[in-house]
């Protein structure tokens, strides 16, 4: 049979992508009881059935509801595939055979289970003769409030050959991944949608927070620079492939909540791709045969949050040395480290601590400039690491630093520091590639081996090797990179390379908890004294990370890759359990000819410091060209600006606080979308440019380059507000919109002063 082989994100056709009939056996119909649900099997009168599970207690609480009429699950017979460099993946998939007509034929109660359960099983066909798929549904009563779903597929046919389908940029050596040699079975899942409902999660999403009428593809993946910004991501996209797409993320969750209250997260790490595009059905295909999700439905936008949390696991709020000021990062040596410092200080910035990815050295390449991924610290760039690490603790002042789980080459390192590269190859220790060698993994400017966290003894061997090394650096915290690249057609010493590459970044996350809880042993320290923070991420990811960062933007303004799309990535994070976020203070990403010159702004990094200040920590980035880009310590103006993005981070300090025992608490996030607070005003649910710091903080940050003004809505019912720098009140009524001066230094912020 001819294949069908598309791109993503619109990988299946709306069409194409439509649910079949749903018919039950007679004995099928009626209710089922599943403890604190029930299970409901209803016969159309235009022929064919619908399946709904409700809350026994109150029926209108609709957990889960298939299509009317049609099927709620179906099954695809084919291939998936994805391709890049440098961990610019773009995924494919090849559909030889659809089954999508659902034959509902038996439910049973199991006795004995732990919990109440039901099994659900039939067949599913397809348009032409061929053997059905036979399927089984567990229905599970998790724990009184949310339903667990565990489909598996099974065939009798191997099916007809699929196209060995493969992508990637034509400019330089791609990896073409895990196109498997036979088909494979792919899990359908679909439900019924209130079109008006919005759907907000997927993890760290940078370009939109609505996610109606979008095909959502979950797949961990470098995110791009630009990401549809033009030209410049045309110029991206021929010099390496590297220009990403709107849906591109370090940190995708498979999972999501509406306005409609309720919500579904997919609990495997098998790659998948969610369809909202056609109104009222929404779909997820999980490119394996089986596929395992928890559904639920709430009161309240808190209470989905709560249970979406109980499985990704919540976050632990910062230490108090984090609460102290800004982290500065900046490179090169000591004596600039602690001359920067002095002259922040002077400038009235409270500093908590500075960052030095270049503890390790620095190299430099085509892109800007890189380090030496081996992780050992260089005493030529450093020759009084200690003396000054000793001297700015006295002032308060915490050194962090950089590691990421790819050990690189030292060959054209001078120097004579042990090849940590060298020692892990020998072992066997680097994912290995399709001819059971090192997996060298191009990193753009050099290439790289990645730690195979899969193997014990790989695994064990690293955590003691950065034991040693953070050990003798005296770090109280490190940036723990990467995470997202593991290619998909590696082999590792357990498991598949497709079960794993976006559990890696939750393994990558365990790994460094691990790493934090053997220091503070070592040092009689508590584990959350070391704060990690990651751009990488999966479901379970927030459990085990310390903290999370937005990945790496451009050094622009816009929504695409720039500084508002950071905010769309705060705020879509939060509903995916990424409670405590931040990100690069002025973006990362400069380029220069041959491609678009872009660099950052004075007006730019002022403007991204005052969003910043507002997350639950204020760290700068020089970016990967400093030279070329304006820096917090550049000149008086620019340490007079960031000394004051520094104190407003300092001035809700007590709240920041508070939010974030909430999160730890509860899963809601420290920023907050408009409608997770406010829920009652239907206009908040359609908000992207303001969040809240709880009920009584609201900020607006001007993410417009030139503007003098923000607008800012105060949510129905809310009472009335205080506008930090002019003291105007204004009262919120039914909801109204405000326009205030925002002059740099002066974002939109409103204090809440009657309820």
């Amino acid at each position: 049979m001819t294949s069908i082989t598309r791109a993503f994100p619109f990988a299946t056709s709306r069409s194409a992508n439509r649910p079949g009939r749903l018919d039950a056996a007679p004995n099928v119909f009626g209710d089922h009881s599943l403890g604190a649900f029930t299970l409901s099997v209803s016969r159309l009168p235009e022929g064919g059935a619908a399946l709904a599970v409700v809350a026994t207690a109150d029926r209108q609480r609709v957990v889960f509801a298939s299509p009317p009429g049609r099927a709620f699950l179906a099954a695809a017979l084919g291939r998936y595939g994805a391709a890049g460099r440098a961990g610019h993946l773009r995924p494919t998939e090849a559909i030889a055979r659809r089954y999508r007509r659902q034959w509902l034929t038996d439910v049973t109660t199991e006795s004995g289970s732990e919990r109440p359960a039901l099994t659900l099983s039939g067949r599913l066909t397809a348009s032409d003769t061929s053997e059905p798929v036979t399927f089984s549904v567990r229905l599970t009563d998790v724990d009184g409030q949310r339903v667990g779903v565990d489909v598996e597929l099974r065939r009798s046919d191997v099916g007809a050959g699929a196209a060995d389908a493969r992508t990637g940029s034509a400019a330089g050596p791609t990896t073409a991944v895990a196109v498997p040699a036979t088909d494979d079975l792919f899990v359908d899942l679909y439900w019924a949608q209130d079109p008006t409902a919005r759907v907000f999660g997927f993890g760290a999403q940078f370009t939109y927070l609505d996610m109606r009428g979008k095909a959502v593809p979950i797949l961990t993946a470098e995110q791009g620079v630009g990401r549809g910004a033009q030209p410049l991501t045309r110029y991206t996209e021929a010099f390496g492939g590297a220009g990403g797409d709107w849906w591109s993320t370090y940190a995708p969750v498979p999972g999501f909540v509406t306005t409609g209250l309720r919500g579904l997260t997919l609990r495997d790490s098998a790659p998948a791709l969610f369809d909202l595009r056609r109104p009222g059905t929404g779909s997820v295909r999980a490119y394996a045969p089986r596929l395992s999700a928890l559904l639920y439905a709430a009161a309240t936008p808190s209470e989905l949050l709560e249970l979406h949390t109980r499985e990704t696991g919540r976050m632990h709020p910062l230490p108090d040395w984090a609460h102290a000021g800004a982290v500065v990062g900046m490179q090169g040596g000591g004596e600039k480290v602690e001359r920067v410092v002095a002259e922040l200080e002077a400038a009235g910035a409270p500093l908590a601590g500075v960052w030095l990815q270049d503890w390790v050295g620095n190299r430099k390449v085509p892109f800007g400039t890189r380090l030496w991924w081996d992780w050992q610290r260089d005493a030529e760039r450093y020759p009084d690491w200690h003396g000054m690490r000793e001297r700015l603790e006295a002032k308060g002042v915490r050194v962090l630093v950089y590691v990421n789980p790819f050990l690189a080459p030292m060959h054209e390192r001078p120097g004579g520091r042990p090849a940590l590269f060298d020692v892990a190859a020998a072992a066997g220790y680097f994912v290995k590639g399709p001819d059971g060698g090192t997996y060298l993994t191009d990193q753009g400017d050099f290439v790289a081996g990645l730690l195979d966290l899969s193997d014990p003894e790989a695994r064990a061997w690293y955590l003691e090797t950065l034991t040693a090394n953070l050990l003798e650096s005296g770090a109280s915290g490190w940036m723990a990179d990467f995470g997202e690249g593991l290619p998909l057609d590696a082999r590792l010493a357990r498991g598949t390379a497709l079960e794993w590459h976006n559990r890696y970044p939750e393994e990558w996350a365990a790994f460094n908890a691990e790493l934090r809880a053997r220091l503070a042993a070592a040092t009689g320290r508590r584990p959350s004294d070391y704060v990690t923070f990651f751009r990488s991420g999966f479901t379970r990811s927030p459990g085990a990370a310390g903290l999370f960062w937005l990945g790496d933007q451009c050094v622009t303004w816009d929504r695409f890759d720039g500084l508002a799309s950071a905010l769309t990535g705060l705020l879509s994070g939060g509903f995916s359990g990424f409670a405590l976020n931040h990100g690069d203070v002025g973006g990362y990403t400069s380029t220069l000819p041959p491609l678009p010159r872009t660099v950052r702004s004075p007006e730019l990094l002022a403007r991204w410091g005052e969003l910043m200040a507002f997350t639950v920590m204020l760290r700068t980035h020089e970016g990967n060209r400093p030279q070329h880009n304006v820096q917090v310590y550049s000149d008086a103006g620019a340490r007079a600006e960031f000394a004051h993005a520094a104190r407003l981070h300092a001035s809700w300090r007590e709240l920041r606080v508070s939010l974030m025992a909430e999160a730890h608490a509860t899963g809601m996030p420290v920023a907050r979308h408009p409608w997770l607070q406010y829920p009652a005003d239907p206009a908040c649910a359609d908000l992207t440019e303001q969040f809240f710091l709880g009920p009584d903080l609201l900020v607006a940050p001007v993410l417009r380059e030139g503007a003098t003004t923000v607008a800012a809505y105060l949510p129905a019912g809310s009472g009335a507000w205080r506008h930090r720098w002019t003291g105007a009140r204004y009262a919120a009524d039914a909801g109204a919109w405000v326009e205030v001066g925002a002059p740099l230094g002066s974002p939109g912020l409103f204090d809440r002063v009657e309820r």
